[in-house]
């Protein structure tokens, strides 16, 4: 077996038994709702093949740029909401360390030119528009969303290889996909204390849950965008192996 197969099972074992730790938590704890309760919305953005494109290599630079674009509004919106607003558990959670917006204008520079189709851009100015109403009426909910992001960093070890690979690019215009160093675990466990710590309401739970399953809804319709006329066939995705899905949530 190759050092790097040997580091790819490695690295999905640690985000398997790591997701799977939720189940020792309380059943009505925020991480274990949030993981239960969102699944329907997970599968939804986990069957559109544009990660399964990324995951094979066959996704274009220059639509792989197009797809760092879309994420940097959505990234700039949701974390400048939650750094700026006074709400008790969104201080508690919200760390500087977890911005990812200067990782992707850095990665946006490294890819060249950039296609973004009009459904795309369309569809992220519909997120950026929904996360600026979220962050207005309950900016406590926008935690859902920041979920969803934190932990694409799980999965997101496992595309840095893919698209190195693809691309010849080096990590260093991959560094969103680096954020959290070699391996985003103790950040994301620790991002997990913090939310039961802050979220102990059935109601903040609730909202942050609902939130979680509109932001994976809204990044669904992003990706169908980013696939307009593009080449999918051989790419429709199937459910991922524990552990392994791109958006690191199980």
């Amino acid at each position: 077996m190759s050092s790097d197969v040997a580091k790819f099972g490695d690295t999905a074992s640690e985000i398997e038994q790591d997701m799977n730790s939720t189940e020792l938590i309380a059943k009505d704890s925020v991480m274990a709702r949030l993981k239960l309760e969102t699944r329907p919305a997970h599968d939804r953005i986990e069957s559109v093949p544009f990660s399964m494109m990324m995951q094979e290599g066959r996704l274009p630079r220059a639509r792989f740029a197009g797809k760092l674009a879309c994420w940097l509004a959505v990234h700039g919106t949701l974390e400048a909401a939650i750094r700026e607003c006074d709400d008790d558990a969104c201080v508690a959670v919200w760390r500087e360390t977890m911005a990812r917006t200067s990782h992707l204008r850095n990665d946006l520079a490294c890819h060249g030119e950039m296609d973004m189709p009009p459904a795309a851009a369309t569809a992220t100015l519909k997120t950026v528009g929904w996360l600026a109403s979220l962050g207005a009426r309950d900016p406590r909910a926008l935690l859902g969303c920041l979920y969803v992001l934190e932990g694409s960093k799980l999965g997101g070890t496992i595309l840095r290889k893919c698209l190195d690979d693809a691309y010849k690019c080096g990590p260093e215009a991959l560094s969103y996909f680096w954020a959290s160093g070699t391996s985003p675990m103790p950040d994301f466990k620790a991002f997990k204390e913090r939310m039961e710590l802050a979220l102990t309401t059935d109601d903040d739970r609730d909202r942050v849950i609902a939130a979680a399953s509109g932001m994976f809804d809204h990044l669904t319709d992003v990706l169908d965008g980013l696939l307009c006329n593009l080449d999918t066939s051989g790419a429709e995705s199937e459910p991922a192996p524990e552990g392994v899905c791109p958006f690191g949530h199980g």
